[in-house]
């Protein structure tokens, strides 16, 4: 077993690919399917936050896998932003 600075690491490496895909445009929601997002990478990944799942190699071997890290992250940007403007309507 890995000691916890390796798992870590390998955790923030992946999370720093994420927020580069996210930042790059390459995760975009699935219309009319909540929680599912098509991620490109090299190939086109299918994400679904509900179930947890990512059609790459990587998350089938058990990982977490950066397109389903991207994919949170695309769904959290858009509820903080849906937040601010909420807190800007109520005070304007």
């Amino acid at each position: 077993m890995k000691n916890i600075r390796a798992r870590v690491e390998g955790f923030l490496s992946r999370l720093e690919r994420a927020e580069a895909i996210l930042l790059e445009g390459r995760v975009h929601r699935v219309e009319g399917m909540p929680y599912t997002y098509v991620v490109r990478g090299s190939e086109n990944y299918l994400v679904d936050l509900e179930k947890e799942t990512c059609t790459c190699p990587d998350h089938a071997r058990g990982h977490t896998c950066k397109h389903l890290l991207a994919a949170v992250l695309l769904e959290r940007g858009e509820k903080k932003a849906v937040q601010r403007m909420n807190e800007a309507v109520k005070a304007a």
